[in-house]
């Protein structure tokens, strides 16, 4: 036997259940459909700061302007991972430094934020000795 007002409870709370999760959907980021190219503009080395030019368009091939860049670099053992800031230069083009602590094959992987949408890209790169 329920008690009095126990219906009306439980759909109070399968409301509150549903609102959360409608509004949890919308809070994730979605594909941003950003194409992202970037290359080293400098000669790849260990121990100093490389400058990497990375360029994003939107899916209109537009440059993508107030972004969130950033360049990752990990060992393709996912081991001395390093994230680093990639400020604007121009619309569209980013800059980032990273430093490689030793020589050998690296994951460059660069993510991209506008509001609720991203894109990510990873390219390998070897380092000579």
């Amino acid at each position: 036997m329920l008690m009095p007002g126990a219906d009306r409870i439980g759909s109070v709370k399968l409301f509150a259940l549903m609102a959360c999760s409608v509004a949890l959907l919308f809070a994730q980021t979605r594909e941003g459909n950003f194409n992202i190219r970037f290359e080293p503009i400098a000669k790849l080395q260990t121990g100093a700061r490389i400058p990497f030019q990375i360029t994003v368009t939107d899916a209109l091939h537009k440059p993508l302007i107030d972004a969130k860049v950033t360049l990752q670099i990990e060992t393709p053992d996912h081991q001395g991972t390093k994230v680093f800031p990639a400020p604007a230069t121009d619309p569209g083009v980013y800059i980032a430094k990273p430093v490689f602590p030793t020589a050998g094959q690296w994951n460059v992987y660069v993510e991209v934020h506008r509001s609720d949408q991203m894109s990510a890209r990873t390219v390998e790169f070897s380092v000579p000795d």
